[in-house]
């Protein structure tokens, strides 16, 4: 039987290792922030900060799936800096997508219906708002993580491409 060390199955599977980091970031994360806010009172997390967690192992993984070959992240330690912290910038909005595509299967479409807009101007208005929108928070999670997933991203993407 032939051993390999931790480092050596990472570097040939960099989309599950880019969905572990992601995944036990948003772990760390949310367990942080149920322990800060815990301490003022009974806290729990909810349905969303799971789906936060399972989209931070999805995001992480698919995104690093798609980029981390397509520009060479594992050329260079350099190169796999700048990779993994795009991984990490564009993992962000797969969670959101991930709690609003729930969102819509629990309670259809949340945007109001405009009255005056005809059927096709209110089909595009909302897709155009379900594309957005999660964008959009993904942006708003940016700013509350400090810019922490583009740090994950970065620091995976540097520890896979160092020999």
């Amino acid at each position: 039987m032939v051993h390999q060390f931790p480092s050596e199955t990472a570097r040939r599977h960099p989309s599950l290792t880019f969905g572990l980091a992601g995944g036990t970031f948003a772990l760390v994360f949310v367990a942080w922030a149920t322990v800060t806010q815990s301490a003022d009172g009974g806290y729990l997390p909810s349905g969303p900060e799971v789906l936060l967690v399972l989209g931070g192992f999805v995001g992480g993984a698919v995104v690093a799936r798609l980029l981390w070959t397509r520009l060479d992240g594992a050329d260079s330690p350099l190169r796999g800096v700048a990779v993994g912290a795009l991984i990490g910038l564009l993992a962000m909005p797969v969670p959101m997508y991930l709690l609003e595509f729930v969102l819509v299967a629990v309670d259809g479409v949340p945007f109001e219906a405009s009255p005056e807009a005809s059927p096709w101007m209110q089909a595009g208005s909302d897709l155009l708002l379900l594309l957005v929108t999660p964008l959009f928070l993904a942006v708003l999670g940016l700013v509350v993580t400090y810019g922490a997933t583009v740090v994950v991203g970065a620091a995976t993407g540097y520890l896979l491409a160092r020999r």
